[in-house]
């Protein structure tokens, strides 16, 4: 017991020592940094999350055109085909990216690829809907299941976890034998 006491001793000092230590490099804490970056990009003074961002213009005399979102879907599981109600039920990572200049930000010579958040409503959102939806669930047990990044030259990436029951209209005249 008196050694475990004189080694805890030894070592209190030893660390107490290395952190007073004014010749150590300075470590930088990037989550401080992101949060930081997050904080700026997104005060209520520089961005309004109302206001859909500045689309690509093809036309000389256009001020400003659509933006563009792109969508891609991956098909975690088919949960059930249900013939008589003529429906089926899936579970998705539904994406979408788009480009939104006001929240671009220096990177620091590469040192951060991008921002993640949590909060969806932080940022603008597109209006995304599936047509032949019946029921539609987000997963969110303990926290919803979904990110946001940012990206350096204003890119975000939106990334949720999807339940869906979609109606599927079905031709059974032939059936069983279709």
């Amino acid at each position: 017991m008196h050694y475990f006491c004189l080694i805890l001793q030894i070592s209190s000092l030893i660390v107490g020592s290395s952190s007073r230590n004014s010749n150590s490099p300075k470590v930088m804490n990037y989550r401080q940094l992101e949060k930081r970056i997050l904080d700026r990009i997104l005060s209520p003074s520089i961005y309004d999350s109302q206001i859909r961002p500045k689309g690509a213009t093809t036309n000389v005399t256009e001020m400003d055109g659509p933006t563009k979102v792109m969508v891609n879907l991956y098909v975690r599981s088919f949960e059930k085909i249900d013939d008589v109600k003529m429906e089926f039920s899936v579970q998705i990572t539904f994406r979408q990216q788009w480009n939104d200049n006001r929240l671009a930000f220096n990177n620091i010579g590469g040192k951060i690829k991008y921002l993640t958040m949590t909060e969806r409503n932080r940022v603008w959102m597109p209006d995304t809907f599936f047509r032949n939806e019946k029921d539609g669930n987000f997963h969110d047990i303990i926290q919803p299941n979904l990110y946001v990044r940012v990206f350096p030259d204003g890119d975000v990436l939106y990334s949720i976890r999807v339940s869906l029951t979609l109606a599927c209209p079905m031709n059974l005249k032939l059936f069983p034998l279709d």
